[in-house]
Order: structure tokens, then sequence, then C-alpha cells
């Protein structure tokens, strides 16, 4: 990792401004990174579109590029016109707004040093079938290196009762750190340490979890706990110089 790029990084809990964080990379442009939040509203690819595009326009400026979240490891060029089966998004392209959904799932922003950036949206069924091992490779194929992971709010283990079967399965591709407890002891899915293990995987240490618990706690919408149709989102671009 280059000292520009680790400085940047170790920088953006003070260059934060209200939900938005800024990394300088390596080739001199900035990555912006955009979490809602339950006052934001609910950013459903599928809710009310002239409500949606008011509100994504209050967080970020730009036609947003999004996906049918599927709950696998597709990875596709972002297009702010078509919206396909994915649940990961690449884009080159300066300015443009590249998204993804939760509601106790991950949103994962991916920081590389130069070039392409990407969003993916990680669930279990989504880390165990490589959604982040799929990113990464899809922007080195593209000459870029993630460096930095950005997740915002999802699920924590002491709100995240799982089944025995299940959860071997992603120990098994993701080693026994993922293996949590809920608050009454039960047996959980450690959604974080499975997103710290799969990046780990592929040489990328730097994760960092910038929201909390969407069950028990203010950070977004939850599915599980609180059966909500809303979803916050997670946006990001790539800026050409220092945001004013």
């Amino acid at each position: 990792m280059s000292s520009t790029f680790r400085r940047s990084c170790a920088e953006a809990a003070a260059r934060t401004v209200s939900n938005a964080h800024h990394y300088i990379r390596e080739d001199g442009t900035i990555v912006e990174v955009c979490i809602t939040g339950r006052d934001d509203g609910d950013f459903h690819v599928k809710c009310d579109r002239d409500g949606l595009v008011s509100r994504r326009a209050a967080v970020m400026p730009g036609a947003w590029a999004v996906a049918n979240q599927v709950h696998g490891a597709r990875v596709v060029e972002a297009d702010p016109v078509v919206v396909t089966d994915a649940d990961a998004l690449i884009t080159s392209e300066i300015g443009q707004p590249i998204a993804v959904q939760g509601a106790d799932c991950a949103p994962i922003a991916f920081i590389t040093n130069r070039g392409p950036v990407a969003v993916a949206h990680a669930g279990w069924r989504g880390l165990a079938a490589g959604v982040v091992g799929e990113t990464i490779g899809r922007l080195r194929v593209d000459g870029a290196e993630t460096r930095c992971a950005i997740v915002g709010p999802t699920i924590g283990p002491e709100c995240y009762a799982f089944g025995a079967n299940d959860l071997d399965h992603v120990a098994s591709l993701l080693g026994d750190v993922v293996r949590g407890k809920t608050a009454t002891g039960a047996p959980a899915l450690d959604l974080r340490a499975a997103i710290t293990s799969a990046f780990a995987t592929h040489d990328v240490t730097d994760v960092r979890f910038v929201a909390g618990c969407t069950a028990c706690g203010v950070a977004g919408f939850s599915h599980r706990a609180r059966a909500e149709c809303e979803r916050h989102a997670l946006v990001a671009r790539i800026l050409p110089g220092n945001p004013e």
C-alpha cells in the first residue's frame, strides 16, 4: 500500500462530512462514499420512482447505477439506464454514482489505488458464492488493486441466530471465525467476521465497518428484526480532485 493511500484512509474519519467519506488515491483522484440512514428514507430500487430520484439527488447527484440484487456473486459494469440481476457494480467513469442497498446484508465499497471502483451487496449467500473475490478479481483485470473496504450498516452476530447447517457451510468457506453467539447465547453468524475473512483471503486487510447493527441499533433498516421493506444505500463515485 502506498504511503499516500494509507494516509488518506487514516484521515477518513476526520474528513467525513455528514455521511460522506473521501479517499485520496495514488492516481490523484478521490473516491467518495455516502451511506444513507433511516432519516434519509427508502432507497429500494422498486419503491416510488419520483420520490426515489429526489432522495438519491439529495445524497449524491447524477443518475445512479444500481442492480436487482439476487444474493449472488455476479459483477457487472455500471449502467444508469439498465437494471440487471447482479450483486456488484464496477465503474471507471468519473462522476458516475454506483449504489447497492441493504436491510441486514452488508453494503460494501471497494476503494482501489487507481482506475475503477466497485460496490457490492453481501449477505451470507453472496459471501458464500464469492462476491468479494469476484469483485476484487474483476477490479484486478481492469488494472486496479483493492486497498480498503468500507462496509455500511449490517446485522451483528448478537442479533443473527443462524441454522447449524448453513453456519457450518459458511465456516467451511471462510473459517470458524464466522461462528458467533446471539445475545441469548444461541449459535450466530458473525457477518462482519465473514466479510473480513473474505477480504483477507484476497490480501485485503484494511476493512472498515463504519456503521452499527441494523437489528438492535439505528444504523439502518432491518428485514430480519422488524420485517422492514425499506432499504438504506451505499453509493460511491470517483471525483477528479479534492472535494470542497
